[in-house]
């Protein structure tokens, strides 16, 4: 899909509070939140959000909605394979997953492999070797033309988002999810959220107090950073005139240390427990947002199982 982003940030927010944005998310751009984690259980009346497991399934699906949508024009398309559950997990502020850690660092093997997959997509290729005139028609279809029409929606905390809801692209989303435009307004809300709640998180006295607990584990095991965005920032010196071994047994090195002082000095439960605490007030704000986003995104996971296992 295509989505192109306008954004805005409100005035005042504190650095660290754009920094938890930034680390929150796998999303790309605007400090958007990342998706709701799933609540234990639901609440009574309301659908449980899917996991990331859950969502591959949909995404699978989707793409090959997209794939059989292209190849009923004429067009050659091939489904990219999907990253395994242990590799879609995603992290907060902190890293307190100590096996995680030791597996994949902070995942830069597993980004990688993303971007080599990119690389090498053989969409690309595909599209690089027809005529000029043959890849605006690839690119129209898959896409929507010129032409298409735009959906917008604005955030909450400022800013804009936009998709183009032409060709196969916008076909595969209407297949899934039914109503395109309730749904992609509906998904983007739910999930750019956490600027609107973040700076009163970091502004906590419990959040502050636990961080320094973290800070002082991680000096007396001779890593002497002051917030775990701290590392992110000084990962690439650390890397630089290492072989891609070294810099990885670095990156394995500071994760596990980052993680291990998240779980003994209990920051990272702290930062669920506050993050939960803060969010609520919000989430109850967009509640009828998040509900239309759950509920559509449950409807959508069936029809998705249902073509995987046509």
């Amino acid at each position: 899909m295509r989505i192109q982003k306008t954004c805005r940030f409100p005035a005042g927010a504190a650095a660290l509070a754009a920094a938890w944005a930034v680390a929150l998310t796998l999303l790309v751009g605007c400090g958007a939140a990342a998706p709701d984690r799933p609540q234990p259980g639901g609440e009574p009346g309301r659908p449980v959000p899917l996991t990331d497991a859950e969502r591959a399934v949909t995404s699978r699906a989707e793409a090959l909605l997209v794939q059989t949508c292209m190849k009923r024009k004429g067009h050659r398309y091939w489904v990219a394979a999907p990253l395994d559950e242990e590799e879609t997990r995603s992290f907060g502020y902190v890293m307190d997953d100590v096996a995680w850690a030791r597996a994949h660092g902070y995942g830069s093997r597993i980004k990688q492999k993303v971007f080599e997959a990119k690389k090498s997509d053989r969409n690309l290729s595909y599209r690089a070797g027809l005529s000029p005139r043959a890849a605006r028609t690839y690119a129209a279809d898959l896409a929507g033309g010129p032409g298409s029409k735009m959906m917008t929606v604005r955030l909450p905390a400022g800013g804009r988002i936009r998709l183009a809801t032409g060709g196969c692209e916008g076909e595969a989303v209407r297949k899934l999810y039914g109503d395109q435009e309730q749904w992609f307004r509906a998904d983007r809300i739910a999930t750019n959220l956490t600027p609107l709640y973040v700076p009163d998180l970091v502004a906590d006295q419990r959040f502050k107090t636990a961080q320094n607990r973290w800070a002082a584990c991680m000096r007396a095991a001779g890593h002497p950073y002051r917030t775990p965005a701290d590392i992110r920032s000084a990962l690439p010196g650390a890397a630089r005139g290492r072989s891609a071994a070294q810099a990885y047994r670095t990156e394995v090195r500071l994760a596990v240390a980052e993680a291990t002082c998240a779980r003994r000095t209990g920051f990272g439960d702290t930062l669920r427990a506050l993050e939960t605490e803060h969010s609520a007030p919000v989430r109850e704000r967009y509640r009828a947002e998040i509900t239309k986003r759950d509920r559509l995104e449950r409807a959508a996971l069936r029809r998705a199982e249902r073509i995987l296992n046509h």
